[in-house]
C-alpha cells in the first residue's frame, strides 16, 4: 500500500468527502551516483559563487528571474506572499466527457482514498465514486500541492477514484506553432494507399494489454548492472547481429508497395 502523501477533502456542491492522496505511479528508473572514476568516490555537489569561487551556505542563497537581461531578486517572504493559499481542498468546478479532455494535458496520476473507514466517510466516497461510474463523466477542479496550484480530472478507476494533475491550456504547444508538413500535389497520398493504409492498421489492430509492453533498456541496464556486481570486471556488450540485420526486409521502392508488404506480413504475424 503507498504512503498518503496529502491529506484533505474533495468538494462538489455541498457534499465533502475526506480523502488522502497516494502516488499511483512508482519510480522504476534506475539511478546513479557520480563519481570520480579514479577511486569510485562519490562527487559532492557545492554552490559556489561565480564571481570569488566560494562556497555559498544554503541560508545565503536567494532566488532571481532574469526579465529581459535584467536579473530580478526576489525575497523569501515576496515568494510567499504570492504563493497559492493551501486549502486542503480538491475544489471540483465542473464535470465534463473525458473524451473532451486532449490526452496532452494529462500529467500525473494519483489515487484518492477514504481518509477513514467511518461509516459517513466511506458512504459519501462511493456515493461520487459511483455517480461518476455510471455517468463516465469526470470533474475537473484545483488543488495545491507543495505551495503550486494544480488543474487536476478526478474520475473513477479500478473502484477507486482517481486524480490525474494536468497541464494548463498555456502550457501547450499549438500545432499553429510548430512547422507542418508542407501540403501539396505533389505530398498527398492517393485514395488508393489511404484505403491500403486503413486495411494495414486493421490487421494489426488488437486489444490493447499494458502488461505485454517492458522498458527493454531498463532491463538490459540492470541486467549490465548485476553482471559486473558478480563478476567485478569490464562486460562485454552484445553486438548486433549482422546475420539478422541482413535479413530484415529491405525497404520497399515505393509507398503503395511498402504498404502491401506491410499488410501481407501483419497477417503472415
Amino acid at each position: 500500500m503507498p504512503q498518503g502523501i496529502w491529506n484533505g477533502t474533495l468538494s462538489f456542491g455541498l457534499v465533502a468527502v475526506p480523502v488522502r492522496m497516494a502516488s499511483a505511479t512508482r519510480d522504476r528508473d534506475v539511478h546513479f551516483h557520480q563519481i570520480d572514476v579514479e577511486t569510485g568516490e562519490r562527487i559532492a555537489v557545492q554552490r559556489v559563487c561565480e564571481a570569488d569561487g566560494q562556497e555559498v551556505p544554503w541560508e545565503d542563497v536567494g532566488r532571481g528571474y532574469d526579465l529581459d537581461g535584467q536579473l530580478v531578486t526576489l525575497t523569501d517572504d515576496e515568494l510567499a506572499a504570492a504563493a497559492p493559499e493551501r486549502t486542503h481542498t480538491i475544489e471540483i468546478e465542473e464535470f465534463v466527457d473525458l473524451a473532451a479532455i486532449d490526452p496532452a494535458q494529462f500529467d500525473h496520476p494519483y489515487f484518492l482514498l477514504p481518509s477513514s473507514d467511518s461509516e459517513g466517510t466511506t458512504r459519501a466516497y462511493q456515493l461520487l465514486r459511483d455517480a461518476m461510474a455510471s455517468t463516465n463523466q469526470v470533474a475537473i477542479g484545483r488543488v495545491v500541492l507543495r505551495s503550486s496550484e494544480y488543474l487536476v480530472a478526478v474520475r473513477q478507476r479500478d473502484q477507486l477514484l482517481s486524480m490525474t494533475t494536468m497541464l494548463f491550456a498555456d502550457e501547450l504547444r499549438s500545432a499553429d506553432e510548430i512547422d507542418s508538413v508542407p501540403t501539396g500535389s505533389t505530398g498527398e497520398p492517393t485514395r488508393a494507399e489511404v484505403a491500403e493504409a486503413v486495411k494495414l492498421i486493421d490487421a494489426m489492430t488488437s486489444e490493447f494489454d499494458p502488461a505485454g509492453y517492458e522498458n527493454r533498456y531498463r532491463a538490459r541496464l540492470t541486467e549490465l548492472i548485476e553482471s559486473k556486481r558478480t563478476t567485478r570486471r569490464k562486460v562485454e556488450l552484445p553486438v548486433e547481429d549482422e546475420a539478422a540485420a541482413a535479413s530484415a526486409p529491405a525497404p520497399a521502392p515505393d509507398l503503395m508497395a511498402a504498404l502491401k508488404a506491410s499488410l501481407e506480413r501483419a497477417r503472415r504475424d
